[in-house]
């Protein structure tokens, strides 16, 4: 955790408080079951902590100077606001994430290698490609870890564990990448999906792949050629989906269920919808869980998803286990929380027990533990994106919020996905013609994934201006992506007749 500021006049959880527990002081309790690094369990317990530290008994040989026990108490009667963190790391905090990141792997931009470093990972690439499909280092192997072939599928999506398991298996690939001869300092670079497709991906061997055999199903047959949109229609359905606009809105919130977005009845138009839309947008082999990953471009899309989340981490000082679990709400998302402090709810089939052998709480810290980080635009002292316009549905009683009048939320609720036959698309229609788009991505043979069908009913969140849904009617059309069997509209009957509510939205700013 960052080392703690002396004093303030208005402090804050992220800002202040939470850097008044150090490592040893969160260890020792967290055995007692009590989590000092918990927004939650500090302000339930707040009143103890308050005697205790005031009292000078703990921490134990270390009690706090008066000015921290003034703050806290400060805290405490202003009603344990949340806040945010300054700009900046203190210089400690920042100088441990610089030594580490002196000697870890630096993944960039795609768009901005050179010539020599294209030219590894190039031949990294078309080699790992040419590999009989049993090697466990070939290209097959790899790609099939995302889902099919079966039976070894693994779906870690929609759930607390999506960002832990796709870091460990970005990892497990550069490696695959690097066993290489002549490529070992090889890394995978990102796609910003902000910006215009890449030259460099149209080409091979990052253009297509070609299953070497069967993984299922026609049309995923041996001789089966991966296949995308035209590049015009990849960029006019990522701006039709608002992808950059989710990205934005993530970059911007300070709770970890916030920033991925729908788990714990978060607002699914943060960095796990921009994700979803990201996959559909990209299509056809993108937009079916069960094989996108034998598409190259996807490990450059995820490559850009996790230094999103790195991105993230360092604005929040969220780069160690602590610092994340202090933004994460041990009481309305448990799972999260266990995620990352239970070892056997943290595990990430298959790369926990195989290479590169991580659970969820190991990949946290991605420099020091990892060695992994990324080229700017992911600064260390980057502030958040739209801090002045963060909104939420919902805000605990003891904060302070406006009402933002001009802003509301379009909640689409009730989807049940397991009676649509793949990812799908959902528009949000008015008078009948489409003003908002969110995609959904999801395997063919849904009813097969175990995670899928434990999070069957969904929601959709639309951030929209008031005017925009004013003066006509709302309706939404859900669009499968595979029309074989119901064409282009799925009836809503046949998905559970799902609802449209409207609601204006709440900022603490």
């Amino acid at each position: 955790m960052p080392d703690p500021t002396p004093s303030t006049s208005a402090p804050t959880w992220y800002g202040v408080i939470r850097n008044y527990f150090t490592t040893r002081d969160i260890e020792h309790m967290r055995v007692q079951g009590f989590d000092l690094a918990s927004y939650d369990a500090v302000k339930n317990h707040a009143g103890e902590i308050y005697q205790q530290v005031a009292a000078g008994n703990m921490p134990p040989g270390n009690p706090w100077a008066s000015v921290w026990v003034a703050n806290f108490l400060q805290w405490m009667t202003a009603g344990f606001p949340k806040g945010t963190p300054p700009a900046t790391m203190p210089a400690t905090a920042l100088r441990a994430l610089e030594n580490a990141t002196s000697t870890a792997r630096i993944r960039k931009d795609v768009t901005t290698l050179k010539d020599p470093e294209l030219a590894a990972l190039k031949k990294a690439f078309t080699a790992i490609m040419a590999k009989d499909p049993t090697d466990p280092n070939s290209y097959f192997v790899q790609a099939g870890y995302h889902w099919l072939p079966a039976p070894n599928t693994y779906c870690m999506h929609h759930v607390p564990g999506y960002n832990p398991w796709h870091r460990a298996y970005l990892l497990n690939f550069e490696n695959v990448l690097r066993s290489v001869p002549g490529c070992e300092d090889v890394t995978l670079p990102y796609w910003d999906i902000t910006t215009p497709f890449p030259e460099v991906l149209k080409n091979a061997p990052f253009d297509k792949y070609t299953l070497p055999e069967d993984i299922g199903p026609a049309p995923y047959v041996k001789g089966y050629v991966t296949q995308r949109n035209d590049y015009p229609t990849i960029e006019a359905n990522l701006a039709q989906f608002g992808v950059t606009a989710d990205i934005n809105r993530a970059l911007s919130k300070t709770d970890w269920e916030d920033f991925n977005g729908y788990f714990a009845g978060a607002p699914y138009n943060t960095i796990i919808a921009a994700h979803d839309s990201g996959h559909n947008s990209i299509g056809p082999t993108m937009s079916d869980q069960s094989v996108a990953s034998f598409d190259p471009v996807f490990w450059f899309f995820h490559c850009n998803w996790d230094r999103l989340f790195w991105q993230w981490q360092t604005t929040m000082h969220a780069t160690d286990l602590n610092g994340l679990i202090s933004t994460i709400s041990q009481t309305s998302d448990p799972l999260s929380y266990q995620t990352f402090t239970d070892p056997v709810v943290g595990d990430l089939a298959p790369f926990t027990a195989n290479p590169p052998k991580v659970n969820a709480a190991q990949t946290v810290n991605s420099v020091e533990s990892l060695g992994v980080t990324y080229q700017n635009p992911a600064s260390l002292t980057r502030a958040l994106v739209n801090t002045t316009a963060k909104t939420k549905l919902r805000a605990l009683a003891s904060e302070a919020v406006a009402v933002h009048t001009q802003l509301v939320n379009v909640r689409v609720d009730g989807i049940n996905r397991l009676k649509i036959p793949g990812s799908f698309n959902v528009h949000l229609q008015k008078d009948g013609k489409t003003i908002a788009s969110r995609g959904f991505f999801q395997p063919t043979e849904v009813e097969k994934c175990e995670n899928c069908v434990n999070n069957a009913i969904f929601h959709f969140d639309f951030e929209l201006p008031l005017e925009a849904v004013q003066g006509g009617k709302l309706s939404v059309w859900v669009e499968p992506l595979n029309k074989e069997f119901v064409g282009d509209r799925f009836p809503n009957k046949l998905m559970g007749n799902p609802t449209i509510s409207v609601n204006l939205l709440l900022s603490n700013e």
